[in-house]
Parts: structure tokens; C-alpha cells; sequence
């Protein structure tokens, strides 16, 4: 029992530090908004990079993550977990969330920025670079064509 629970918790941290790598990247957008739905559709670039990204926009990674090359159940992700992991950031305090046009938004907040300005770990510079990545790729695109351009590459993909 202990164990799952700890395997739960390290889904969510790492999730979590995904997600909130992600926000902080679009910081400096005042003027853009960082829905639910936008993250969802982001946050697949950045769970699958080698399968979204063009090969020559990012670097090998060192370790191979089984979720990458194994993993498409279905692209629509699971709203109730990604609400699960927002609402951890708010509860830790390190996003804030507004109402923008009827959808609530959310954004960093100083104790988010102090706790990524800490992160040393190779994980955490490969996530910032494909924020950046996404940040300058995706974002002045329309949130149907990035889910266009999520069912056109997986339509490629040999699940067998």
C-alpha cells in the first residue's frame, strides 16, 4: 500500500513540475491565456517530444522514457488528472488561476518561479527547452490546429 502511494506521488511531483515548467515558460505572454484546454494540448508535446517535435528542434535524451515510444492509448487526455495536478500546484502555491473569458487561466506565481529558479537536474533543463520550443512554435497557432497537427502525427504512428 505504502508503495503504490509513493509511486502516486512521484507521478504527481514529476507531473506537476511538467505542467508547471510549461506555465512559467509562457510568463512573459501577459496578454496570452493558459487554459485547461491549452495545457492539455501543450503538455502532449511535451510527455511525447520525440514523436511531436521535429528531431532537429531537440536534443537525444539520455534516458529513454517508455511512455514515449509505447504509450497512445488514445491522445484526449484525461481531464480530472490534469485538474488533479493543478490543483496541487494551487495548493502548494505556486501558480494562480484567473477567470479570462468565461475559462479560468493559470499562471505562475513568485514561489513557482523560486522553486524551478532551484532546479539543477538534467530533467528539468530538457522540459525548459521544450517549453521554449512549444512557446515559439505552438502558441500563436489556434488551439484546433494543434490538436490538427496531435491527430495527423499520431495517424503515422504504428501502434503495433
Amino acid at each position: 500500500m505504502i508503495k503504490d502511494l509513493d509511486l502516486v506521488n512521484s507521478d504527481l511531483t514529476l507531473n506537476s513540475i511538467r505542467i508547471l515548467t510549461l506555465i512559467s515558460e509562457f510568463e512573459s505572454k501577459k496578454s496570452f491565456s493558459m487554459s485547461l484546454n491549452r495545457i492539455m494540448l501543450y503538455d502532449f508535446f511535451m510527455k511525447y517530444p520525440h514523436t511531436m517535435i521535429p528531431s532537429n528542434e531537440i536534443t537525444e535524451r539520455e534516458i529513454k522514457d517508455f511512455s514515449e515510444y509505447y504509450s497512445y492509448f488514445h491522445w484526449q487526455p484525461d481531464r480530472d488528472e490534469y485538474n488533479l495536478y493543478l490543483r496541487y500546484l494551487l495548493s502548494k502555491n505556486l501558480i494562480e488561476k484567473k477567470i479570462i473569458s468565461n475559462d479560468y487561466s493559470f499562471y505562475i506565481n513568485q514561489n513557482g518561479k523560486d522553486v524551478l529558479g532551484q532546479m539543477q537536474s538534467s530533467y528539468y533543463r530538457e522540459l525548459a527547452k521544450l517549453s521554449k520550443y512549444i512557446k515559439q512554435s505552438l502558441s500563436k497557432l489556434a488551439d484546433t490546429k494543434v490538436e490538427g497537427l496531435i491527430i495527423e502525427k499520431l495517424e503515422g504512428v504504428d501502434h503495433e
